[in-house]
């Protein structure tokens, strides 16, 4: 599937709801470094909240591209081709596949304990 994140990650099991979040395809230092400009944005932005200048969506727009461009990051030109909605479909799609494969693997915690007890179970009664 791709991912690297999910909401149970690393041994949990991936869920519909966590395919869609783009996020959830960045690999640990992309992560960083995305938690690093945020931060900054924010406290930026928090910064100007204080000394209580108005800001419209479109003044958060051009102060983002501005912050981008600061610090030599790219910016994206246009929208792109796929649309979230495509990408979305896509991304359930690929999860329906996996799907199937993950139910066939994944063992619960209650079947981990369940296997725990029956093998002290076997250890302690040995059959006959």
């Amino acid at each position: 599937m791709g991912l690297t994140n999910w909401a149970k990650s690393p041994y949990g099991k991936i869920l519909k709801s966590d395919v869609a979040v783009a996020k959830n395809y960045l690999t640990a230092e992309e992560l960083k470094e995305l938690g690093l400009i945020v931060n900054a944005f924010l406290d930026l932005a928090e910064r100007r909240a204080r000394r209580k200048i108005p800001m419209t969506m479109e003044d958060w727009a051009k102060r983002l591209d501005i912050f981008l461009n600061a610090d030599d990051l790219p910016l994206l030109a246009n929208k792109g081709k796929i649309s979230l909605e495509s990408a979305k479909l896509h991304a359930e799609s690929e999860f329906e596949k996996y799907r199937i494969v993950q139910d066939r693997l994944f063992e619960s915690d209650f079947d981990k304990v369940l296997k725990e007890a029956l093998l002290t179970e076997n250890q302690y009664c040995p059959k006959l």
